[in-house]
């Protein structure tokens, strides 16, 4: 049964009461007053942030502020207990029990504070929407960093902040969804405050834990991060460089952009040219003419005006053009390199020679269109131009960082998924499956030496194979594998 004796109490009671009142011609039992004072008290209930710990939440806030302790030897410390495998906050003589969620970064994880475990009273309709405070533990100090005062969490890596989202204190807000925001930072030190929603990408402030200094930032959303003060934005159906107050930091839109690693520079094709801009006194120069590809690194692949492929950094050309193809490998000072006509053209039997062996067991996987590849050999040179492995193979890859998979007399075909692909492997996640068959198989090591011819059966043995011990950092930075028929 309801308690009428606490509806009396509630604004929204009285309101309706009065409406009624009015309905039938009476006088209001309650006067506008009354009404708003209750209002107001029910708001002070919603907006009391003292749930779990005898501390003012303002009072908090001034003990770890970053302006009052600037040193880098500062830490927050609430000290953290363990009994049973059951953690709990130590603060002033009382233990307030908590669980352990995901980690954001090493030995900095989320910790949940269940309100509905503690005995103080609080507002029935926080009780039905809101049932635990969210702070932040240092397992390595076995300390809470960041105390439970907060309904969301979110860690930037790349900015080493903490935003900490909380219920408005006025109804005009909390109407508009904006929340409070504080800022701390990796040692548990707070920032700032500001109104708003948790950002989704880039914070409006970053912490530099190598020399204890903070940047102020105002660029909304970032097509990529490069560092705190430099960012590739999308522009106008290109893209732009700026840095953390959103001023361009180089002319023009551009639909592609290398930022060099020391942040200093830039290269940009536009038509025809590749162009190096300097951050520093602003200049753009004009590096070489042609395209660029894509970067590994420090390092630019690129081909010329006659499709010539060569090597840029971030200074001049470092490989020459002249070849009809370069690939990285997992050793950025080689290349997997093609001379001869590399051009690839429809087959039309593609299916029966290639796709049947494959898509059989999985007719999903691979499209059963596919080209071959024209006349050519592959060889490794570095980037210098000079040859390592002689241009003598139809086809080369990486086996691990120590030895390559050479093909003699055999063709290379690939598996065009531009032209049809299955909602499994598209063209914009996956680039095209390589396939060669027939011709003698090799392995050599990295001076081109032959060190063992294989027959199919071994070759297949060691394809299956786990046959390097970083298998995700190999994978990562080889160049294209193939597979063997």
């Amino acid at each position: 049964m309801r308690n009428m004796g606490n509806d009396k109490k509630d604004p929204e009671f009285k309101k309706g009461h009065n409406f009624i009142r009015n309905y039938l011609g009476k006088d209001h039992v309650y006067s506008d007053k009354e009404i708003q004072e209750e209002e107001k008290a029910k708001l002070e209930k919603w907006f009391d942030y003292k749930f779990i710990l005898d501390l003012d939440f303002c009072e908090y806030l001034k003990s770890v502020s970053v302006e009052d302790h600037r040193s880098d030897n500062f830490s927050a410390v609430y000290p953290v207990t363990v009994k049973n495998d059951l953690q709990a906050l130590y603060f002033k003589n009382r233990e307030h029990p908590f669980s352990v969620l995901p980690e954001y970064a090493d030995s900095l994880y989320q910790v949940n504070f269940d309100i509905n475990l503690i005995s103080k009273s609080y507002d029935e309709l926080f009780a039905k929407t809101y049932h635990h405070l969210t702070g932040v533990m240092d397992s390595k100090n076995k300390s809470i960093l960041i105390l439970p005062f907060f309904n969301e969490v979110k860690y930037y890596k790349d900015f080493s902040v903490f935003c900490c989202s909380m219920f408005p204190d006025n109804e005009e807000d909390l109407n508009n969804f904006t929340r409070r925001l504080f800022y701390f930072d990796t040692k548990g030190r707070f920032i700032k405050e500001e109104k708003g929603y948790l950002p989704n990408g880039i914070p409006t402030i970053a912490f530099n834990e190598q020399d204890n200094s903070f940047t102020e930032i105002s660029v909304p959303y970032a097509e990529k991060i490069h560092s705190h003060t430099l960012y590739t934005i999308e522009k106008e159906d290109g893209f732009s460089l700026v840095n953390h107050r959103n001023e361009p930091l180089i002319d023009g839109i551009y639909q592609k952009i290398f930022v060099s690693d020391s942040l200093d520079s830039a290269i940009t094709p536009y038509e025809n040219d590749i162009f190096l801009h300097s951050f520093r006194d602003k200049s753009k120069i004009k590096l070489a003419e042609g395209q660029t590809v894509d970067q590994k690194n420090s390092l630019i692949r690129f081909f010329d005006v006659h499709k010539k492929w060569g090597i840029l950094n971030h200074q001049a050309i470092e490989t020459e053009p002249g070849y009809d193809y370069l690939d990285w490998t997992y050793d950025q000072t080689k290349f997997r390199a093609f001379k001869g006509d590399f051009s690839w053209n429809y087959v039309d039997n593609f299916e029966e020679l290639i796709g049947t062996k494959i898509t059989s067991h999985n007719p999903d996987l691979y499209t059963s269109y596919g080209k071959k590849l024209e006349n050519g050999k592959w060889g490794i040179i570095n980037l210098q131009s000079e040859i390592l492995i002689p241009f003598e193979y139809e086809w080369i890859e990486e086996l691990n960082e120590n030895l390559y998979l050479a093909n003699k007399n055999g063709d290379v075909y690939r598996f065009d998924l531009y032209h049809e692909y299955s909602e499994w492997k598209k063209p914009e996640v996956d680039y095209d499956e390589h396939v060669v068959t027939g011709g003698e198989w090799y392995i050599l090591d990295l001076q081109g030496n032959i060190l063992k011819k294989l027959n199919i059966k071994e070759l297949e043995e060691l394809y299956r194979s786990d046959f390097t011990e970083d298998s995700e950092a190999f994978n990562q930075n080889k160049g294209i594998q193939a597979y063997k028929l």
